[in-house]
């Protein structure tokens, strides 16, 4: 059976490299993939040349570079193969994240830990921009084995789902978020975000009664799920505390009788200074509430009571459905830590 170079122009449409150097990379990209294998038979030069708009020369010096690598195999009359001996090989995952947050470092390194040495991940930032989103998405489609995404504020619209889409469901892996419309098997790893946020402060409703006012302080740095907004907002409202978002975090903006719930761990610093600036105790007349769990979260000012989407987990869990071939929709908890900082 002859294999056809079909995918090349799509994939190479607007690659810079030479094109002699692209046929090169889409045949040994193809081979990873394992869309080739020993054996085949591929298009003859003129073949080739035909099918991908290019020049015999270019075709020729590609088959020749590829002989050289021992890559391809030439039989007198009868073409070109695809050669026996292994091609050394990684699996490639594309780990496709809004920015490089903490939270967003965590599940990587977890992620690439569980998965070994022997796989290759690339990290790619679209800066929460769907354009760059599609972008990126369009020009790495095909390059991985695997395509682990964080789609924060990506809607479920038309053209970002056709992104998704084109990628095979067994390849594809959604971290945090998943989106319904698409309609092929893939794998996911969620959480419930307002329902668990309820039910955890509930159970600690205790730590709760000293104070009178909630205020969360967002940053624009670390994404934060809306449902887990309501979720405060909600609590709040049945428990009679006001409640308030904070841009940031400034002196006056501490007071007593108030807890402070940071996403960023610069505003959890500055929120403690601020509290000792103006001599109230934490814990006592200011309660703090931390985004996620790091060592030193639990010495610091005797302990930071913590909420947790269990990055590390998550990077654990998304290493499984690689490794496992699992296709499933996965949920994962929220942890609520209560320290003395409540």
């Amino acid at each position: 059976m002859v294999k056809t170079f079909i995918s090349f122009s799509a994939k190479n449409a607007d690659n810079k490299l030479p094109k002699y150097q692209q046929l090169i990379n889409s045949l040994l990209r193809d081979i990873e993939m394992g869309e080739l294998k020993p054996g085949e038979r591929l298009p003859s030069i003129n073949e080739a040349s035909e099918e991908c708009y290019l020049s015999r020369d270019t075709v020729e010096r590609a088959y020749t570079e590829l002989h050289k690598m021992g890559v391809i195999t030439s039989i007198f009359r009868k073409g070109y193969f695809i050669s026996d001996a292994k091609v050394k090989t990684k699996t490639k995952v594309l780990f496709l994240v809004g920015k490089i947050t903490n939270t967003n470092k965590v599940v990587f390194d977890s992620f690439c830990e569980s998965l070994g040495k022997n796989v290759m991940v690339d990290i790619y930032t679209y800066q929460y921009k769907t354009s760059q989103f599609q972008e990126i998405m369009s020009q790495q489609l095909g390059n991985y084995h695997y395509y682990v995404i964080m789609p924060h504020l990506i809607e479920e619209e038309e053209e970002n789902i056709k992104c998704l889409k084109k990628i095979s469901g067994d390849r594809l892996i959604l971290l945090d978020q998943n989106f319904n419309s698409i309609s092929h098997a893939h794998a996911s790893i969620v959480t419930q975000p307002k329902e668990q946020l309820i039910a955890l402060l509930e159970n600690q409703l205790n730590l709760f009664n000293k104070y009178h006012s909630f205020n969360l302080v967002v940053s624009e740095e670390d994404y934060f799920d809306p449902a887990l907004i309501n979720g405060c907002s909600e609590f709040c409202e049945t428990h009679g505390l006001d409640f308030q978002v904070l841009d940031g975090l400034e002196t006056e903006d501490v007071r007593a009788g108030v807890i402070y719930f940071t996403l960023d761990d610069r505003d959890l610093v500055r929120a403690i200074k601020y509290a000792e600036a103006n001599k109230l105790d934490i814990g006592k007349q200011v309660g703090l509430i931390a985004f996620n769990d790091s060592h030193f979260k639990e010495i610091l000012v005797g302990g930071i009571s913590v909420l947790s989407n269990q990055p590390i987990r998550m990077g654990e869990m998304a290493a499984q459905l690689i490794n496992e071939n699992d296709k499933g929709s996965h949920e994962l908890a929220l942890q609520f830590i209560p320290r003395k900082s409540l």
